[in-house]
């Protein structure tokens, strides 16, 4: 199958992670992908060969938006799949998507909060809308009611590693407990449970690693406990941090997400595979999920959660085996299988 794809790529974002699972497995599969991407924003890897550079992103606020329609109009594909078309210069798109219709079918992936409020979003004729979940269903089938399909976020593909192994690489404290956070913006998913943290730190012992885009460099200030890095990984590198830590921290606050949104963690579903218990916030991020993560609802709950994973008496194998049947079921392989079955029905 030949496959068109407009969407980030190789960036530090939930909308080029998804388009990554899913393109490169399809690449593995055999089918042809071509990838139509913005000018990158806080890259994390090179692009592969069939990857075009050719249009502006409105979301990074570089200048005047373009779109060169060129390797849209000449590239040969039979299925063309949008994510976020938010972020694309729309009106430019749209000039050219009468084309794209004429010689493929046509597939758009809801990655946005709430429907838009921009009139010429829904001037694209669609052949299939792909949501994550029944809460996107309830909330888009009321504007394409018979084109929805659920197709959930995809996991990477579980990654098993050596916690020693991986501390020795990383050049980390072999024997202390690791308590591990990451994320381009520590003003909102780290700095505000430092104190939290600071009030553990007087009566257990463990360092905490925080990895921190190289942008945010004075953004975070360092405590005694803590010890920052300051890169953009790959999937690879990161799933090293995460095998080298005993517990990975997800901290959201609740005033991400405002009435009416609907949002999946990206960042959660990203570390999942890893099989390293996940401690985050109980928000609409990770309303979904259930027994595969571990969740609390304020600071004490935070603090008491931590106090008993640092004292061995918390029990997460329980997690841990939730975590791999989810990741098994959702994984990239699988959801990237459900695209393909998808493309062959339209």
């Amino acid at each position: 199958m030949k496959i068109g794809m407009l969407s980030r790529w190789n960036t530090a974002c939930g909308v080029s992670l998804h388009a990554e699972l899913v393109g490169r497995e399809w690449v593995k599969m055999g089918h042809k992908l071509i990838v139509f991407a913005p000018n990158n924003i806080r890259p994390v890897g090179r692009d592969e060969g069939y990857v075009y550079r050719c249009f502006s992103d409105e979301g990074n606020g570089s200048g005047k938006p373009f779109l060169d329609p060129t390797p849209f109009l000449t590239e040969d594909y039979e299925i063309f799949v949008a994510q976020r078309i938010e972020w694309a210069p729309i009106k430019l798109l749209k000039e050219i998507f009468p084309e794209i219709r004429r010689r493929a079918r046509t597939v758009y992936v809801v990655h946005e909060r709430k429907p838009p409020t921009n009139p010429i979003f829904y001037e694209f004729d669609w052949d299939a809308i792909v949501c994550f979940d029944e809460r996107y269903k309830r909330q888009w089938s009321r504007i394409f009611p018979e084109k929805i399909r659920i197709i959930p976020y995809p996991v990477p593909k579980i990654r098993r590693g050596d916690k020693l192994e991986a501390r020795r690489i990383l050049n980390l404290p072999l024997e202390e407990k690791i308590i591990f956070s990451y994320g381009w913006a520590p003003e909102l998913h780290v700095t505000p449970i430092l104190p939290h943290l600071s009030d553990l730190a007087r009566n257990h012992q463990f360092t905490y690693l925080v990895l921190v885009d190289p942008n945010a460099v004075d953004r975070i200030k360092p405590e005694d406990f803590m010890i920052i890095r300051y890169e953009r990984p790959t999937l690879e590198k990161l799933y090293t941090y995460l095998h080298a830590a005993d517990i990975c921290l997800i901290h959201k606050q609740p005033e991400e997400v405002r009435e009416g949104e609907i949002v999946v963690s990206s960042s959660v579903l990203t570390c999942l595979g890893a099989l390293t218990p996940i401690l985050t916030s109980d928000t609409e991020f990770v309303s979904f999920l259930d027994k595969e993560v571990i969740k609390y609802r304020d600071a004490r709950e935070l603090k008491k959660i931590l106090a008993e994973i640092l004292e061995g008496k918390y029990d997460l194998e329980k997690t841990i085996r939730a975590a791999r049947e989810y990741a098994e079921k959702n994984s990239q392989t699988e959801i990237a299988r459900r695209f393909i079955r998808l493309f062959e029905e339209i």
